[in-house]
């Protein structure tokens, strides 16, 4: 079964997503799911494969819930309608069984960003990082006012192009995300995972408290508090992990 939303354009090249996938050596990210660049007549794309479900999320995909391709798809419409950036989503394929959720794939327009904020949080002396940083602050602060929280709003989730006029900040992995009206907690608990150290969640948390008229106290402490929380909840995670491979 594939996505009944596929421009005809595109549908000799979705129909055979799984050809071109197997074919193409051209991986951007490897992980849980797979990422590529694939070229259909003469343009790029980016194809994610997402690994196949354990047994009950096959038949709960299958049945009951719209898949990770379908939400990665929907959400994209939802945020190019809202005037965010994402990369341009061109269809969704799903190959199920009678019975059991298998493959399927989300394909959008190659965005050829120039890096991650991962990395601007990564290193102090980032050249132009101030301004960076001001930017993605403000890329966040639109993202809240217009409803969009982001489930996974994280380093590698952010990427940027640097252009002559400045920088277009986009999001990806957008399968895991709702549509929401925003209270002051929730906005600075969606900013946690982006501070490396206490000048940047200072920073971060003044830039944020400007924008929306907020305490700038409340907003640090705000801020902190959640990501101290975060840091805690990936410790644990590491250390559950060790002791499964011991066990």
């Amino acid at each position: 079964m594939k996505s009944d939303v596929v421009a005809q354009a595109y549908q000799d090249f979705i129909d055979d997503i799984q050809v071109y996938f197997a074919q193409e050596d051209s991986t951007l990210f490897e992980k849980r799911n797979t990422v590529k660049c694939l070229e259909y007549k003469g343009q790029l794309y980016a194809v994610k494969s997402f690994k196949i479900p354990h047994l009950l999320n096959q038949i709960v995909y299958r049945f009951f819930r719209a898949s990770k391709a379908q939400r990665s798809y929907e959400n994209s419409l939802k945020l190019k309608a809202l005037d965010i950036n994402t990369p341009t989503p061109i269809a969704y394929a799903e190959f199920p069984s009678l019975l059991f959720f298998q493959e399927s794939y989300y394909v959008s327009e190659f965005f050829d960003f120039d890096f991650e904020i991962r990395a601007v949080l990564a290193d102090a002396q980032y050249e132009d990082r101030e301004n960076i940083l001001r930017g993605f602050v403000a890329f966040s602060y639109d993202l809240h006012n217009k409803g969009v929280y982001h489930s996974d709003y994280s380093p590698g989730n952010v990427i940027i192009k640097k252009l002559d006029e400045g920088y277009v900040f986009s999001i990806i992995d957008v399968n895991r995300m709702k549509f929401l009206l925003f209270d002051d907690a929730l906005r600075l608990k969606n900013l946690s995972r982006f501070s490396t150290t206490k000048e940047d969640l200072h920073f971060i948390a003044t830039e944020y408290a400007k924008l929306a008229a907020m305490d700038a106290v409340f907003a640090l402490e705000s801020l902190t508090a959640y990501h101290e929380e975060h840091q805690k909840y990936l410790a644990n995670k590491k250390r559950l992990k060790a002791v499964r491979v011991s066990l």
